[in-house]
């Protein structure tokens, strides 16, 4: 199989997957969830972590910092990790795939195959961002999923490309970004 159909499979699986992978990770009864992040890394470039912002951690994460208050509530790393599920929830075959993936792309330039994978994040943000979430998990108004990775820089617009303009309008309304 080709690195390019690989990327695409593991996008099907990823719109049709995550929202089964978000079931299975336990909430508690007062929780509302504000955001998805799909994280990619070097290792699981296209995948490597699903985890749910929680409403009143942000809450909190607001009230703690001003100086790089936008970098820290979107940083997906601060969530406890039982707010997480890895690919394994998205599909049967999805680690299986990725690992595939990585293989075909040995020798490849980094940056063109990071490129790929970004974009495919992205695009699984944008397609989710317009489904209703609301049959799945409590969430808030200015709910939104988004590509998460190392480096990502809110305040440079790097969330913008993961979703509509109007849930990035809220989101400035609100100031959160």
């Amino acid at each position: 199989m080709k690195k390019e159909q690989l990327l695409e499979d593991m996008k099907q699986d990823m719109i049709h997957g995550i929202k089964n992978a978000v079931k299975a990770i336990k909430l508690d009864s007062d929780d509302e969830v504000c955001y998805i992040s799909l994280l990619g890394t070097d290792y699981e470039p296209v995948l490597g972590l699903i985890t749910l912002g929680i409403k009143s951690i942000r809450d909190e994460m607001l009230q703690e910092e001003e100086s790089h208050k936008h970098w820290y509530i979107w940083n997906s790393g601060e969530m406890p990790a039982r707010y997480q599920a890895g690919p394994e929830k998205v599909s049967a075959t999805f680690e299986a795939k990725q690992t595939k993936f990585l293989e075909l792309s040995e020798g490849d330039d980094w940056e063109v195959t990071w490129e790929s994978c970004q974009k495919v994040r992205f695009e699984v943000a944008n397609q989710l961002n317009s489904v209703d979430w609301s049959d799945t998990l409590p969430v808030t108004a200015d709910f939104v999923l988004y590509s998460d990775w190392e480096a990502i820089d809110v305040d440079g617009g790097d969330l913008i490309k993961s979703m509509p303009a109007d849930k990035f309008h809220v989101l400035k309304q609100q100031s959160l970004i």
